[in-house]
């Protein structure tokens, strides 16, 4: 039977974030009309109510919503009542489960956990929000920072190739440049062999060609 609940419970719990807390949990407002509630206060008045809910306070603030009945004893001076009567209350009224794990009593509340399911979806859902949102902030970064590498490649080699046309003084522009000053070289000497040339054959004619 203690197995059954504590898987039960495990089946109950899965899933759920414990790292953190809930700051409360809605009790349903006709939480005194159920039998055995009202049960409950008859047993024990007002107070027998007042002991149950303490309990589930006290579960709901605590890690994996489970408390040692080992230290029901602390609860009772808290609560200025005795360890029987909270006792009782865990065990008779339908309220909360007793689970036995490494020889050590643990009581729970399954209607509690049911209470906390919304808050634990919602702490899900926002946590994998957060992680997504993570995930395409990086994948926006490395994305940049490939562009940025590839950028700043190119630039290098832009660099380089600009450096070593400057050792060799060869550009388009230089190549040009060298092509049109030579182009003008032998367009001048052309011109001055056919101005010797005519001058040779004026001196000729004048008979003033000296041999």
């Amino acid at each position: 039977m203690c197995a059954y609940r504590l898987l039960k419970y495990k089946k109950e719990m899965k899933g759920t974030r414990m790292s953190k807390l809930p700051p409360n949990f809605l009790l349903p407002t006709n939480f005194r009309n159920s039998k055995n509630i009202k049960r409950l206060i008859k047993d024990f008045n007002v107070q027998g109510y007042g002991v149950a809910v303490y309990l589930l306070e006290t579960l709901a603030e605590t890690h994996g919503h489970k408390y040692p009945l080992a230290d029901v004893d602390l609860l009772a001076d808290e609560m200025k009542v005795s360890v029987p009567v909270i006792n009782t209350v865990i065990t008779s009224y339908g309220l909360f489960e007793i689970l036995e794990c490494d020889n050590d009593k643990l009581f729970i509340s399954l209607q509690l956990n049911k209470w906390l399911e919304p808050y634990y979806i919602k702490v899900d859902k926002l946590s994998r929000a957060g992680k997504i949102s993570a995930l395409k902030k990086k994948k926006k970064q490395e994305k940049q920072l490939l562009e940025l590498s590839q950028s700043n490649s190119n630039q290098h080699m832009f660099n380089i190739s600009s450096t070593i046309n400057k050792l060799i003084n060869i550009t388009p522009e230089n190549d040009e440049s060298e092509k049109w000053k030579q182009w003008n070289e032998n367009k001048k000497k052309k011109n001055m062999r056919l101005s010797k040339l005519e001058e040779l054959a004026i001196a000729y004619k004048n008979n003033k060609v000296e041999i």
